[in-house]
């Protein structure tokens, strides 16, 4: 860009006035200043604005109720369920203990000899929240919901005694060695002397509901 700017510069003019009534006579010099005005062309250097623009980031707060929240204890009665399966009729589980509906070996129950299912899941309820509770009670180490749910699954099958031994001894979980659960809990896969298939997929349930899997049958 050129900017033109202005300097000023005085000069004289000389101005011929005649003598005024005298006819030829000489002419007189009179010295009239003028001021000169001279235009200079100076470049000038004009910064250039440029304006940049960067793209923000946009932060988007996910919702928390698009995700789904684990209710442990479906998940817990659905295997329970899954696994003792709904028996109408008084019989013997592989172990030969008398058993009714779902998993109960309650024997004033069993003795009445049927059950509907209505009953038979109230009944499971019940009996998995005093396992749970009883749980609680033994364990002395904190637990997750799942962890808890796990071991109480893993009771109401095979009793209070068994989770004893599952649970305490050198380098178990009693004695804060949570990952011993994951190597005894499947060993626990036999009933009538033999190893049962249906309790090998149960104990393989029950480590992913221990490891926090939700799986609802």
């Amino acid at each position: 860009m050129v900017v033109v700017g202005a300097a000023s510069m005085a000069g004289v003019v000389h101005y011929c006035k005649p003598a005024e009534g005298v006819q030829g006579a000489p002419i007189k010099l009179i010295e009239v200043p003028v001021k000169v005005v001279e235009y200079i062309q100076v470049p000038v250097e004009v910064p250039k604005i440029v304006e940049t623009y960067y793209a923000q980031p946009i932060l988007v707060k996910p919702n928390i109720e698009d995700y789904p929240s684990a209710d442990y204890d479906i998940v817990m009665i659905s295997g329970v369920k899954f696994f003792e399966g709904f028996k109408p009729k008084r019989y013997k589980c592989c172990a030969g203990i008398p058993t009714i509906g779902y998993g109960c070996t309650d024997k004033r129950i069993v003795s009445k000899g049927r059950i509907d299912e209505l009953t038979a899941n109230r009944l499971l309820v019940d009996e998995l929240t005093d396992t749970k509770e009883k749980v609680k009670a033994y364990v002395k180490v904190p637990l997750t919901e799942n962890q808890l749910n796990a071991l109480t699954s893993f009771a109401f099958n095979c009793g209070m005694t068994n989770l004893k031994k599952l649970v305490n001894g050198q380098d178990r979980l009693n004695n804060g060695n949570y990952e011993s659960v994951e190597r005894l809990l499947p060993m626990y896969r036999k009933a009538g002397g033999k190893v049962r298939e249906g309790l090998v997929k149960r104990r393989s349930w029950e480590l992913g509901l221990w490891k926090g899997e939700t799986q609802v049958f």
